[in-house]
């Protein structure tokens, strides 16, 4: 009897044990990983190859800014991104005039075309996250305050040097057409006027900055229309802004676009309450071979190398470049940047997307798509 008892107890622990690793495999297939077959990134040259093939998109487009990119990239990949988005864009913090010289060349050779949207320059910006105190509310006017605005100045005149430097040396006229800002320092607080106010002022003392170094630039603001969603049940005013700021344009993430019916409400969400502010322009911020994915560990988690189906991204490049119902998108953004290391499927999404925006809808060609 001992003998059966302990034979039986060795089956328990050992049914124990594998219930407890398939629990582990099926919250780790859950979270992202899966028993499919594993798309290979295509390589630079085929990426290069079929971008020679692709139109110009019919609006322009603009990107989170390039870093890595300029040592990862050569001449004509960053060439054919300025000739199919209209513009090649920058980090503010830290672009150099390598970086600057290298898209004004870029956007030069494709403005030789002649095309009906010439390529420029987009300089990204996180403002209020470099010199302001880190531990100050937004009513804070102390000397960090002016240290935020001058530092933002001061990289933005730098810049602009850069730029006029290289079309000299080029004899080229490549414009730096937008300024892409993102904060996310301060938060709206309902109820807390002094607060808010506060925190419009400093929002609009970077905006009037940056429309006094470039007074024809584009200014775009992250964050500053509806969410909901896949991010929460209801939908609500997205808290980087209070709605009282200088405001040409709203925004909205799509930054989960498997999620078709809630990117397609959060943009229609938006439209409406630009409608409402009476702002005539909503910027989607467009997230390609990456985004927030629901999970188990955590009910919604950033994804850096996310190779969903290809023809989510195909279809939002239809949407957003010829639908009647995005009529209020003249511009639209990308994030992440193009061909960061740690999305090595954004160029074949980034294809996919330029081919609905044109019409063509093969995409097989572009790798296994699941």
């Amino acid at each position: 009897m001992p003998k059966f008892i302990n034979i039986a107890i060795a089956v328990l622990r050992t049914a124990g044990r594998c219930f407890l690793l398939y629990t582990v495999i099926f919250i780790f297939v859950a979270q992202g990983s899966c028993f499919v077959k594993a798309a290979t990134p295509l390589s630079q040259s085929g990426i290069l190859e079929k971008m020679r093939e692709l139109k110009p998109l019919p609006k322009m487009h603009y990107t989170w800014g390039m870093w890595y990119q300029f040592e990862d990239c050569n001449e004509s990949l960053l060439y054919q991104l300025a000739r199919i988005n209209h513009s090649l864009c920058v980090k503010g913090e830290w672009a150099t005039q390598s970086q600057i010289e290298k898209c004004v060349y870029a956007c030069a050779k494709a403005n030789m075309l002649k095309p009906p949207i010439p390529s420029s320059i987009g300089i990204n910006y996180s403002p209020w996250h470099r010199k302001f105190g880190k531990d100050l509310p937004p009513t804070d006017r102390g000397p960090t305050y002016r240290e935020e605005i001058e530092e933002f100045a001061g990289r933005l005149r730098l810049i602009g040097q850069f730029v006029e430097k290289s079309n000299s040396k080029y004899k080229s006229n490549v414009a730096v057409s937008a300024i892409l800002l993102d904060c996310e320092r301060f938060l709206k607080k309902d109820g807390n006027e002094k607060w808010n106010r506060a925190m419009c002022e400093a929002l609009d003392a970077i905006h009037r900055k940056a429309l006094e170094i470039f007074p024809n630039a584009r200014i775009e603001w992250y964050g500053r229309g509806m969410s909901g969603g896949i991010y929460r049940p209801d939908f609500s005013q997205t808290p980087y802004w209070t709605g009282d700021e200088i405001k040409p344009s709203l925004s909205c993430a799509l930054y989960c676009l498997p999620e078709a019916n809630d990117m397609r409400e959060t943009y229609s969400r938006t439209v409406k309450l630009a409608d409402r502010l009476k702002v005539k322009s909503v910027t989607p911020w467009v997230a390609l071979a990456s985004g927030y994915r629901r999970g188990l560990v955590k009910p919604l988690y950033w994804e850096d190398d996310w190779d969903y189906d290809l023809t989510f991204s195909y279809n939002l490049g239809e949407e957003l470049n010829n639908s009647l119902q995005m009529g209020k998108t003249e511009v639209i953004v990308f994030f992440p940047a193009p061909f960061e290391r740690k999305t090595p499927n954004w160029g074949k999404h980034f294809i996919a997307y330029v081919r609905g925006a044109a019409g063509n809808s093969e995409v097989k060609d572009l790798g296994y798509s699941k």
